[in-house]
């Protein structure tokens, strides 16, 4: 957006720049018909409107021409040579009418009139002259021109003409901005739409998530204040239970091409949300060269998976409560010199397949390409969840990624675009429409806690348990009224 209007506004200001020191120039015209002789019959009209129209397009011819130039000169008293006025003249003619009309150019508006004037008596005497051979024809012209309507002094110039100007520099400023975007985006290499991703990696994207400003601070979304994003992340959460029914991950990794593409904000957030759902969840922070989940989730991670590694406490001592329901944390713990040959050790596998059977595990590992962490990590679980920021991310990195991933024999759950746009034109690649949600019901922030979902159930089921009641207690009350009575029964007896 900004390439288009600054290339607009630089463009016409260009033009205006240029036109500024254009000359000023006054435009008049005079017009006549054009006739031949004196005709006293219709056939001599006839034939003397043919001659005259062939007339009239020979002065148009002659108007620009040096002769009629040097005439003007002559009969205005002009100090200029005939050559430097000879191309302010135009003619056009009227075939209908035989009119011929001139246009004169000057650098004031009495000598753009006095021109304008003095050309159409000028061609007659050249043409006649050429006609004839002589300089000054003793006979008169048998072709005349009868002014119509002589040429009047001008009001304004016709150049410089700003706004024309400004037009045409803000017009060619346009195009060639699209013109450099069109290119740009032929040549760009960065992944934008879902196409690009599956193309690159040969995976569905799971999820889409739009920008969001609570998602760049420090807690990274996980209070709840997701914003626009929670119902991407929502759909997130779906998605991923349904990838695969018969077989449902129980350890995933999630993972980035390249460091600030959102891995850290997509395992915080999708944990929290499978946790809410009701599924006990262990998010373990297996980055180990710059942990995030500590401070993201705002608890001391200052012994945790490099203690238990070395042996110095026990994994399950470890684990602390996240302050959520279901959910659990591993923090990083103490930053090792060596963190690829603790993440891809035997003793890490055995620590994620026992805990496995507790929880479902997500492991927030490293950046592939950079490092090998998260593929030994990857080659012992049963997925990874591959996060790539939009219009960040190059192709040829998504494929990298997918390349290594095969290398170890893992599997590639889903791609999460992440950091998509919500606003301008590219947001129409990602769907848009992002800030629609509020019409459903207003997912403006999410509820903060399982319990509010429980309450939220309990009130619904509570009404409706009351309505059916009350149904209920109209009906017997009307088959009451409708039985009769003991006594009534005895009466009738």
């Amino acid at each position: 957006m900004w390439v288009l209007i600054g290339c607009t506004i630089l463009g016409a200001a260009l033009m205006l720049a240029k036109t500024t020191r254009d000359p000023v120039l006054y435009s008049a015209t005079s017009s006549g018909l054009v006739r031949v002789g004196n005709a006293a019959t219709a056939g001599e009209e006839q034939g003397n409107a043919q001659l005259a129209e062939d007339k009239a397009n020979l002065y148009a011819f002659l108007v620009s021409k040096t002769p009629v130039a040097a005439q003007v000169v002559e009969d205005l008293d002009l100090d200029v040579p005939p050559e430097a006025i000879a191309g302010r003249f135009s003619a056009s003619v009227d075939a209908d009418v035989n009119a011929l009309t001139v246009t004169a150019i000057g650098t004031t508006p009495e000598e753009a009139r006095d021109l304008a004037n003095a050309v159409v008596d000028a061609v007659v005497v050249v043409a006649q002259e050429i006609e004839t051979g002589e300089e000054n024809p003793k006979e008169p012209a048998l072709t005349r021109i009868i002014p119509l309507e002589e040429a009047q002094l001008p009001g304004a110039p016709f150049t410089p003409n700003y706004e024309s100007a400004a037009m045409k520099g803000a017009l060619g400023g346009l195009g060639l901005a699209y013109a450099f975007l069109i290119g740009r985006r032929l040549i760009d290499r960065r992944i934008r739409t879902t196409k690009h991703v599956e193309e690159a990696t040969g995976a569905s994207v799971l999820g889409i998530i739009p920008k969001e400003d609570s998602l760049g601070r420090s807690h990274r979304g996980v209070r709840g204040d997701l914003g626009k994003a929670a119902e991407s992340f929502r759909q997130l959460r779906t998605n991923l239970r349904f990838v695969d029914v018969d077989n449902e991950p129980r350890k995933i990794v999630v993972t980035s091409a390249l460091a600030g593409e959102g891995k850290s904000t997509v395992s915080s957030n999708i944990a929290r949300l499978v946790a809410q759902a009701g599924t006990p969840v262990l998010l373990i922070d297996a980055d180990l060269r710059r942990p995030m989940i500590a401070t993201t989730f705002e608890v001391d991670g200052a012994v945790g998976l490099t203690q238990a590694l070395a042996g110095d406490v026990e994994i399950r001592d470890v684990i602390i409560d996240s302050g959520m329901p279901n959910l659990s944390l591993l923090p990083a713990g103490r930053i090792p010199p060596n963190p690829s040959e603790l993440l891809g050790s035997l003793r890490m596998k055995q620590f994620i397949d026992d805990l496995a059977h507790d929880y479902l595990v997500i492991l927030d590992a490293p950046p592939l390409l950079p490092v090998t962490d998260a593929g030994l990590l990857s080659a012992f679980c049963d997925g990874a969840l591959l996060v790539q920021a939009a219009g960040k991310t190059q192709i040829e990195q998504s494929q990298s990624c997918r390349r290594i991933l095969d290398q170890v024999g893992s599997r590639l759950l889903g791609v999460v675009l992440n950091k998509a746009p919500v606003k301008g034109a590219s947001a129409i690649a990602y769907g848009g429409g992002y800030g629609g949600y509020g019409g459903y019901g207003g997912y403006r922030a999410e509820y903060t806690s399982r319990e509010a979902y429980s309450t939220a159930g309990k009130g619904r089921r509570r009404k409706e348990a009351k309505a059916k009641a009350a149904k209920v207690d109209k009906v017997e009350k009307v088959d009451t009224a409708e039985k009769p009575s003991a006594s009534e029964k005895a009466g009738t007896s």
